[in-house]
């Protein structure tokens, strides 16, 4: 379980809240996160009124306003244009002319769960028009941005400590929930460009030599009733050296931890699965058919994966051994 494992976690369980619970949770996932900065993050009482306050970092001059639909419309961005004009214009009146918040707006931020949507467009401009207007009207200068879950995403990484973000979990409620051994398709795809980096610069003749040691030997091909592919494996495992390398840059990502050694699991579990049901070249076919599912350009990573399959079957983690 690595840093990556939790942020992606903590993320996907936000984006399915709605309401007034979305800023309740987005509330602990600040506490935490600007005490390990060395601020204190506030959300108001919002019963009784939050004078547009929806959370704040009091020595900062930062106001957030935290908007959550309880479901998406094709209106959204008209909603979100009058949403964020009603709260910035409310919380300047506050801080300006009822010298609320201490008298002093230095960031207004303006979060919206759009669940896996892209934000909205906003080509005519609409939100830096307005903050041009009430910069002039108030006299005053102030930074602001529009975003959505991204901005919590990107704050989780800046936390370097994996005991916080297992404390946000925990206060969440969802560790329990996370999936220790889970490979998502990121984790496939940058191996699998890996090895087809590897294998285009074999093509126009970069990569002349091999510095691969074979593990299985020419037996398990026939033994696995494989021998109508040989041709195909043997020229593979000619090669693989560029698995080797693939597998080096991936497992340099100090974000997630043991890359390959997830991806692998992942493939020997689909491999189990499907010897239940088939042997020889109908199992190998199968497992290459089941596993470039998982990643949407199937065409163009057909022969990255497998390499892959083929190392994995090298390397005798799948088919019986000799």
């Amino acid at each position: 379980m690595d840093r990556h494992d939790y942020i992606e976690s903590i993320v996907n369980f936000l984006k399915g809240i709605t309401g007034i619970n979305f800023q309740l949770q987005v509330k602990e996932v600040f506490r935490l996160y600007y005490q390990h900065k060395g601020f204190i993050y506030e959300m108001p009482d919002f019963y009784g009124g939050d004078d547009k306050n929806d959370g704040w970092v009091k020595d900062e001059g930062i106001f957030y306003q935290i908007f959550a639909p309880t479901r998406l419309k094709n209106s959204l961005s008209k909603e979100m244009q009058e949403k964020f004009e009603e709260d910035l214009r409310g919380l300047l009146k506050k801080v300006y002319n009822g010298q609320k918040w201490q008298g002093n707006v230095k960031k207004f931020i303006f979060i919206v769960n759009t669940f896996d949507n892209n934000l909205p467009h906003d080509s005519d401009g609409f939100y830096n028009n307005l903050v041009t207007t009430m910069k002039g009207l108030y006299n005053i200068d102030f930074d602001y941005l529009v975003t959505n879950m991204d901005y919590v995403r990107d704050c989780l990484y800046e936390i370097d400590d994996i005991d916080i973000l297992k404390r946000i979990s925990s206060t969440l409620k969802i560790r329990n929930m996370i999936d220790y051994n889970a490979v998502t398709e990121t984790m496939i795809i940058e191996l699998i460009e890996e090895i087809s980096g590897g294998i285009n610069r074999l093509v126009i003749g970069a990569h002349n030599s091999s510095s691969y040691e074979r593990v299985s030997s020419v037996m398990k091909i026939t033994i696995n009733s494989l021998d109508e592919k040989r041709d195909e494996i043997e020229s593979i495992i000619a090669k693989l050296d560029v698995v080797d390398k693939a597998i080096k840059v991936i497992n340099q990502d100090v974000l997630t931890e043991n890359k390959f050694e997830r991806v692998k699991k992942f493939i020997i579990s689909r491999y189990h699965e499907l010897s239940l049901k088939f042997s020889g070249v109908e199992l190998y076919e199968n497992l290459l058919n089941e596993l470039v599912t998982y990643i949407r350009s199937r065409n163009f990573f057909n022969v990255p994966m497998k390499f892959l399959i083929v190392y994995v079957f090298d390397k005798c983690d799948i088919f019986e051994r000799e």
